[in-house]
């Protein structure tokens, strides 16, 4: 009977403190209390985050991290806030305001009749790259680096071919970023652009005319999966964008990383931009 009630205060310890481990909350607009769909959370200087749900709400396991660890909560268009870990408390549910910032837009002209053309990753192959488990892989980053000769040039529209999807429909964040180092550097969007999408092997095509994005030089192109609705085969559903003929450099970034690593090989995911030509 002792042991049985030592068992049982044990494990009752153990879960009290694996539940003091996981820090939870909202991220909202400051102004509007309106929440910032999959906004991204990540311990600094360690390989743990993940991303808000549609409705901004998170968890983060922290139980890797030290007391003097901070995070990061950053969206797209907002200003980033960065808390010390000791003022965080996980026995509460953490409401994390971010206030929007303003740019100056550069206006482009672009020509009455313009003519257009496609850069990256057309050619598709066998092969293909991607996601699968839902929970564990939200937050992973697949792009290409695409390179203009003219500067600056508008784009048109992204568009990415999806090898294999098994769910019902998927979402997406796209984004097109400097290059730094060999590292992706800070975003060209002024806001974040999602596209959800059923297709399930056929190019997907997002206009961008109105975004009014430039590019000078090099940039990196990559799709983040960030939701997915529908039933959850057995253990988990596929899903891949196809991988291009062409040789080039590959974008890859997991859930929780810092910064993702560019490398050269064969074959790139099968990402496309329709830029304007000068």
């Amino acid at each position: 009977m002792k042991f049985l009630f030592f068992f049982i205060t044990l494990y009752s310890l153990i879960q009290q403190i694996s539940f003091c481990q996981i820090i939870s909350g909202q991220i909202v607009d400051k102004a509007t209390l309106e929440p910032l769909e999959y906004s991204t959370i990540r311990v600094v200087k360690g390989n743990i985050g993940t991303i808000s749900l549609k409705n901004g709400e998170f968890e983060l396991d922290i139980s890797k991290s030290t007391k003097n660890d901070s995070i990061r909560f950053s969206y797209l268009g907002y200003e980033t806030v960065t808390l010390a870990m000791n003022v965080l408390q996980p026995s509460r549910k953490e409401l994390i305001k971010l206030t929007p910032v303003s740019f100056n837009l550069q206006e482009v002209i672009v020509n009455e009749k313009p003519k257009t053309i496609v850069i990256g990753n057309q050619r598709v192959g066998r092969n293909y790259t991607g996601w699968g488990d839902f929970k564990s892989l939200r937050g992973r980053i697949r792009g290409i680096l695409v390179d203009v000769q003219d500067c600056p040039v508008k784009v048109k529209s992204m568009s990415f071919r999806l090898n294999h999807n098994d769910w019902d429909s998927v979402a997406f964040r796209l984004n097109i970023s400097e290059v730094n180092d060999k590292h992706r550097g800070n975003s060209l969007l002024k806001k974040n652009i999602f596209v959800t999408t059923g297709k399930k092997h056929k190019w997907v095509r997002i206009d961008l005319n109105q975004e009014n994005i430039l590019i000078c030089s090099k940039a990196v192109v990559s799709l983040e999966w960030v939701d997915a609705w529908g039933k959850t085969g057995e253990f988990s559903n596929l899903l891949t964008v196809s991988l291009g003929k062409n040789r080039g450099y590959t974008y890859k970034q997991e859930p929780g990383e810092e910064y993702g690593q560019l490398t050269f090989g064969d074959s790139m995911p099968a990402i496309i931009l329709e830029v304007y030509s000068n």
